[in-house]
């Protein structure tokens, strides 16, 4: 999921695009008249790798295009992001698993609870139980 800049079309190349199209809607089927908004939908969103070429765009009333991208495909490309932030360790638990990775306490097989990052005994005091190391 990379940032990339959407290819400018010309009047021609957007005309050439709806008569392909046959000056319909590919997300209702309707027709879109002549003077109605219209833009220039992708069938996979650009922030979900999808290609910027004709084989990946289609014609969309401006309403139908802002209302699936706003349902559909912001959903997925947030989903997508958490996952890729999940596969390189960016995701952070709100609420840390006690006893976790990311708690600073850990129980020995033999349950004795000890500091992770020095091997010390721990006391069970509240405090101690409540700080999370991050990183």
């Amino acid at each position: 999921m990379t940032l990339r800049k959407r290819a400018h079309l010309s009047t021609t190349q957007r005309f050439s695009l709806l008569q392909r199209e046959k000056y319909r809607c590919h997300l209702c089927d309707g027709l879109i008249y002549v003077g109605q908004a219209w833009d220039v939908s992708h069938e996979i969103p650009l922030d979900l790798d999808g290609a910027d070429d004709d084989a990946n765009r289609r014609a969309a009333h401006r309403k139908c295009h802002r209302t699936h991208t706003a349902a559909v495909d912001m959903p997925a490309i947030a989903r997508a992001k958490r996952i890729q932030a999940g596969h390189h360790g960016a995701r952070v638990a709100r609420f840390p698993m006690r006893g976790g990775r990311d708690d600073i306490l850990k129980r020995r097989v033999d349950g004795t609870v000890v500091f992770r990052a020095t091997g010390k005994l721990a006391s069970l005091s509240p405090p101690a139980r409540r700080t999370f190391r991050h990183g």
